[in-house]
């Protein structure tokens, strides 16, 4: 499957057609048919589940270029065939409170020269369980932190009393900020757990709350029925976990969970994560996945406390690769373990790991699709895959 062998019948952010449930049921089948067709060699993807989303107000984080049109005036714009060349007035797949203030965000900060000149960006995250927006604006030009801060305090306290919004200025090496740089973000699952975490600006976090929880809910679900099998709960493997998102809805499952991820950025966030849900039991790891993979290979891998961890120790792996999919030591290192989880935002590059490597030691025997992004061509999938 590429993203060409789909574009062709899924409709885009760009297009004007009217997003209605219909529409968005045609689309999805049409995306879950191509799934199915893909992966029709090692699964009958054709009775996974499916993890629809919303149709509008879905997303917690846009983006903006800003340009100005005939008339001089600042406009949103979206990218189309390499230029921002699609005007936008209003966002209807994002979230409520992004769409409440971002039209009367850009009209108010353009009547501000130290907000208006050399805006070329602007940028929202929404916590929806909290209910508040933080808007970055994006800088061509540097801005005096101190001019900038002062018109966008003053900017919050006079125009947008009435809404929970915080304000970030950024140009090249220069950050400025009215308050706080995240948002905080609460999810409850199906046993009527809330888990709680940041999400910071600039910092990769799940734009689609709907579709975060079902992910959540498979790869927990998965994890359960593996145990039962295996009869056993000691460690769970986690490679590129982010801000710890699934780390925490997972590792009340398992005795101890070791967590890799190379962003230090995340990595701090992960660890703030674990603080948020009081997760004791969990080793973040700072260091690229693939260096660990090969640690773990080799034998050679400690944890913090320098004591030697074996790939056999492992009873589960997670794996939330980019796009691309797992590097050559990190599919030979998965393949040894006996249950993995494999989440991915590039079925196609997914589909290549199990026909290059696991389907050699593993079978799938859960399978889900996920609805990220309606509207769109782009799909991701989960899949559970045990030992043969």
């Amino acid at each position: 499957m590429t993203a060409a062998a789909m574009a062709a019948s899924s409709p885009s952010y760009h297009g004007s057609r009217a997003l209605d449930a219909d529409a968005y049921e045609r689309q999805l089948e049409e995306k879950v048919a191509e799934i199915a067709r893909a992966f029709a060699p090692f699964v009958d993807a054709s009775r996974a589940r499916v993890a629809r989303s919303e149709i509008v107000e879905f997303r917690s984080r846009v983006r903006f270029q800003v340009v100005r049109d005939v008339d001089g005036a600042s406009r949103y714009a979206m990218w189309d065939r390499g230029a921002p060349t699609v005007m936008v007035d209003d966002f209807p797949m994002a979230r409520r409170a992004i769409r409440d203030v971002m039209g009367r965000l850009l009209r108010e900060a353009s009547a501000v020269a130290a907000l208006r000149d050399g805006l070329e960006a602007t940028h929202f995250l929404c916590g929806v369980a909290e209910g508040k927006v933080l808007a970055t604006l994006v800088y061509s030009t540097p801005i005096n932190v101190d001019a900038w801060t002062l018109a966008a305090r003053r900017l919050l306290a006079t125009k947008f009393d009435d809404v929970s919004l915080e304000l970030m200025g950024r140009c090249k090496g220069v950050v400025a900020k009215t308050g706080d740089d995240f948002v905080r973000e609460e999810y409850e699952l199906g046993d009527g757990s809330v888990l709680t975490y940041k999400h910071t600006e600039g910092a990769f976090s799940n734009p689609n709350r709907t579709i975060t929880i079902a992910t959540m809910e498979f790869l927990r679900d998965a994890a359960h029925r593996a145990m039962k099998k295996f009869s056993r709960r000691k460690m769970l493997l986690e490679l590129y976990c982010g801000n710890a998102n699934h780390t925490c809805a997972l590792a009340n499952l398992y005795e101890r969970v070791v967590a890799v991820e190379v962003n230090p950025v995340l990595v701090d966030a992960a660890r703030e994560s674990l603080d948020m849900n009081s997760v004791s039991n969990v080793d973040i790891i700072l260091s690229p996945s693939e260096s660990v993979a090969k640690s773990l290979l080799r034998g050679k891998f400690k944890d913090a406390a320098g004591a030697t961890i074996r790939v056999e120790d492992f009873d589960a792996v997670l794996v939330d690769p980019p796009r691309a999919g797992l590097d050559a030591d990190t599919l030979a290192l998965v393949s040894q373990i006996d249950h993995v989880l494999y989440v991915s935002c590039g079925p196609e590059n997914l589909l290549a790991n199990i026909r290059d490597g696991l389907d050699a030691t593993h079978a799938v025997d859960d399978f889900i699709v996920l609805d990220h992004f309606p509207w769109t061509r782009h799909i991701e999938v989960a899949v559970s895959m045990r030992k043969r």
